[in-house]
């Protein structure tokens, strides 16, 4: 469990390599910095009183090249740890939801501060975010009318053959005309009769019939046919 291990040279050059080779964080016990200045200060102690006393002695050699490892591995840590905050902390200052694993104290802080700071560049870049406004009663949609019920379709209606039959008309002397025959005209039939029109005849004909005897100049119209006022 975090917070139970003890920091050795073991432990840095596990974190070392775990940091150095995943993109994700590696969980620590908040005080994991304490310890490893604390084990720092206790090799560095270590390595100088056995070069006080034989600075050639492998012992001392020995915690000498320890000491070295350990600082900068401890560097390599933390520039680590750091780049993969710095990019949770823009995550978070952009809104996105970022898990953050276990932190040290010190590193909290430092995530903190960044979110903060980050915060800041883009208000001071973008401007203050807008409101949303809140809609009024006059900007919400109008409830859609109800559309009109459709007309129930008309049934089929069934007609016998001797209802189609049209019935004859009969004509009236509103559509004749009185007309004077210009010469013998050969026999035709009209609506409902056979007509046989001679030269000098004068002759009541339909207004249709005696047009066209007058356009091919074989009757005049003499007046309208009807009824004497």
């Amino acid at each position: 469990m975090p917070g139970e291990e003890e920091v050795n040279f073991e432990r840095v050059t596990k974190v070392y390599r775990e940091e150095s080779g995943k993109k994700t964080l590696v969980n620590l016990e908040a005080d994991f910095y304490d310890k490893l200045a604390a084990y720092v200060a206790r090799l560095d102690e270590g390595a100088n009183g056995e070069a006080q006393k034989n600075p050639n002695s492998p012992k001392a050699l020995l915690l000498q090249d320890e000491l070295r490892k350990v600082r900068k591995r401890r560097d390599q840590i933390f520039t680590y740890r750091e780049r993969k905050l710095a990019l949770l902390a823009s995550s978070r200052a952009s809104g996105a939801e970022v898990e953050v694993p276990h932190l040290t104290t010190q590193e909290s802080a430092l995530f903190e501060n960044m979110v903060a700071l980050l915060k800041k560049s883009r208000a001071d870049a973008f401007g203050p975010v807008p409101q949303k406004a809140e809609p009024t009663p006059g900007d919400q949609a109008p409830h859609s009318k109800a559309p009109p019920p459709t007309k129930e379709p008309e049934r089929m209606r069934v007609v016998r053959s001797e209802d189609t039959k049209r019935i004859a008309v009969a004509p009236t002397l509103k559509d004749h005309v009185l007309v004077h025959v210009l010469e013998d005209i050969p026999p035709f039939a009209g609506i409902d009769t056979t007509y046989r029109l001679k030269r000098e005849d004068v002759v009541t004909l339909p207004k249709t019939i005696a047009q066209i005897l007058v356009d091919r100049g074989k009757a005049r119209i003499v007046q309208v046919a009807g009824p004497p006022a």
